[in-house]
């Protein structure tokens, strides 16, 4: 019969808190990538969802796992009193269609995409995971809602990512093999 005390125990460092965390958006239109760090709200480690192929045998449905896809990643931004973060983003999205000049924008990829990596924290600031969204690019940066009846608010904004693929690294983890690899508790990736 299990106890509280094994269940306490189990609970390394009392359980990973979902507000110890940095977002580190690394791309050629952001100018100020650790101001933008501060100014990350919140946001998600992004779901790993591999699709399902149904095989049919004799009147009978057996799934095997078909490809790995990634869903859009929303992070929401605090938006400063001279709008650095929220003008470095509309840059970058600008960059891929311009606003009414023209309909081209950037034609090669290696020209906007970026990289972004969610760091999970312990409470003394030391990385347990890392997750390296690669080759991102906005698809959406979202409205900022004004309205005369609100107050002690400080404005805030969505922003929503595309990207190719993601690793994962961290300690125990045999996902990635880059940024302090896999099953090493040392994590030394680019976005210190």
């Amino acid at each position: 019969m299990a106890s509280l005390t094994d269940f306490r125990n189990k609970l390394t460092g009392g359980g990973a808190r979902a507000n110890q965390f940095s977002i580190r958006i690394n791309s050629p239109f952001i100018a100020d990538t650790e101001a933008l760090s501060f100014l990350c709200r919140s946001g998600s480690l992004p779901a790993m969802t591999i699709g399902e192929v149904p095989v049919f045998y004799r009147g009978r449905q057996v799934y095997v796992a078909g490809d790995r896809t990634y869903a859009d990643w929303t992070v929401t931004v605090y938006n400063d009193g001279g709008w650095v973060a929220r003008s470095n983003l509309e840059n970058w999205n600008n960059a891929l269609q311009d606003f009414g000049n023209s309909t081209v924008g950037a034609q090669d990829p290696s020209q906007y995409y970026g990289t972004i990596y969610v760091r999970q924290e312990d409470r003394s600031g030391n990385i347990l995971r890392i997750a390296e969204l690669s080759d991102a690019w906005p698809t959406n940066v979202a409205e900022i809602a004004l309205a005369y009846d609100t107050v002690d608010v400080v404005e805030e904004f969505d922003v929503t990512f595309r990207f190719n693929y993601m690793q994962v690294y961290g300690s125990g983890s045999s996902l990635g093999s880059g940024a302090g690899g896999g099953g090493g508790g040392n994590i030394t990736a680019e976005d210190d």
